[in-house]
């Protein structure tokens, strides 16, 4: 009855079929899982490494070339913010969009570019010529709107220009 008690007591799921009927083999395996474990917070720093390569090789393939074909002007522009695509936003400058178009609701495009955290696109509007006292429908600057992180970038462009 020992070995049967052991069995009941280590097994906790309850079911009346369940997968803890061998004590040995979980208890065995338990510490393998553990050791694992132990040595995942090194992978994952090595991944994060990684990515973070990774992440900006993909944006320097995504600062070479667009991610489609935009239509030239403000809209296009638009869209290639709301895509993150910092290629497209270049080409779309770089072929005479204006950097301070607002659709109808009062939304500038480096409004745009802020509320979606774009940081690269914030700063490339920036050089073009983007306004930043441009408000909003709400009265709201670009900076008004920008996370803290992005607004503290913005700040140091505006000293550097």
């Amino acid at each position: 009855m020992g070995p049967g008690d052991s069995e009941t007591m280590e097994c906790k799921c309850g079911m009346p079929l369940c997968i803890c009927v061998a004590p040995p083999k979980t208890s065995q395996a338990t510490p393998a899982p553990m050791a694992l474990s132990q040595s995942d917070p090194r992978p994952k720093s090595d991944t994060s490494a990684k990515s973070k390569g990774s992440t900006s090789s993909s944006n320097a393939t995504r600062l070479d070339k667009p991610q489609k074909e935009y239509q030239v002007n403000g809209e296009g522009l638009r869209e290639a913010i709301k895509n993150g695509d910092t290629a497209g936003v270049k080409k779309l400058l770089n072929e005479g969009v204006d950097a301070n178009f607002h659709d109808k609701q009062g939304m500038s495009v480096l409004h745009l570019a802020v509320l979606f955290n774009q940081t690269d696109i914030a700063l490339m509007l920036m050089e073009h010529g983007a306004n930043l006292d441009y408000k909003n429908a709400q009265g709201e600057t670009p900076l008004d709107c920008a996370p803290a992180t992005l607004q503290y970038k913005m700040r140091e462009k505006m000293k550097s220009t």
